[in-house]
């Protein structure tokens, strides 16, 4: 009852109350709850740790979600968990340790990182995302849907990878996790963080003669809002949109 509470109240912004009552529920799970009750404890802990963030305790929430990976069966399991832990680092301007953080994710899924892209390099990434953006995006395509939560992760680490980049490495390795974001969507199919991966991507594209095209791109990402449940990311993306791209 206390865990069905603190959901209802998470799912009202009430994340003080959500708080306490996810903190009464963990409070009366016995102590081999991670082997007598694996699935309950691993959404129970992953709900407090959300919980203990919003509610500005964010050193509870680390706390939590390290917990979390050392107990967990498998990887899949442990990625909600470090994806969470990557935007608190982020958030508190631990810009360093959420690219670390984000690195070690992919490397697990057999994801390659270079230690450095050139400027070059990243200006013909750039070309060949708008290219495959030419190509692929149509009606097809804004009907797939991205399957596998490992994927949509996957997505959300490279746009936080991006974010952190920005503080801690070069700009052309900004622009190489915004590219990869898109592609990877482009690929798939679209999904809650696609919209926020293409603002990023059109955010930070300079070209002038590419603008007409990124600000197209850019007000079909902020379209997809009507697909998914994205309340709360609407803030980071009319940031993106507006503060970013449709004032050019």
């Amino acid at each position: 009852l206390n865990m069905k509470a603190g959901e209802k109240a998470l799912d009202g912004c009430d994340h003080k109350t959500a708080y306490s009552y996810l903190g009464a529920a963990l409070s009366l799970l016995p102590n081999d709850h991670w082997k007598s009750h694996y699935d309950l404890s691993l959404r129970l802990n992953f709900l407090m740790a959300g919980a203990a963030n919003s509610c500005c305790q964010y050193d509870e929430a680390e706390q939590i979600l390290r917990g979390i990976s050392g107990r967990t069966r498998c990887f899949e399991d442990k990625l909600p968990s470090y994806l969470l832990l990557s935007q608190i680092l982020r958030t508190q301007g631990n810009g360093d340790d959420a690219y670390n953080t984000c690195s070690f994710v992919l490397l697990q899924l057999g994801e390659t990182i270079p230690e450095s892209v050139a400027p070059e390099a990243s200006k013909a990434m750039v070309e060949d995302t708008l290219k495959m953006y030419e190509e692929v995006y149509d009606d097809d395509w804004l009907e797939r849907k991205m399957e596998g939560n490992t994927l949509r992760t996957l997505i959300k680490i490279y746009n936080v990878m991006a974010f952190a980049s920005y503080f801690c490495k070069s700009y052309s390795m900004l622009v190489y996790f915004t590219c990869k974001a898109v592609q990877l969507s482009l690929r798939n199919g679209i999904c809650e963080h696609t919209p926020l991966s293409f603002l990023q991507f059109t955010g930070n594209e300079t070209n002038d003669d590419d603008a007409v095209l990124c600000y197209r791109i850019a007000k079909n990402a902020m379209s997809l809002q009507e697909r998914f449940d994205m309340a709360a990311q609407i803030p980071e993306l009319y940031f993106q949109f507006y503060g970013r791209i449709a004032w050019r």
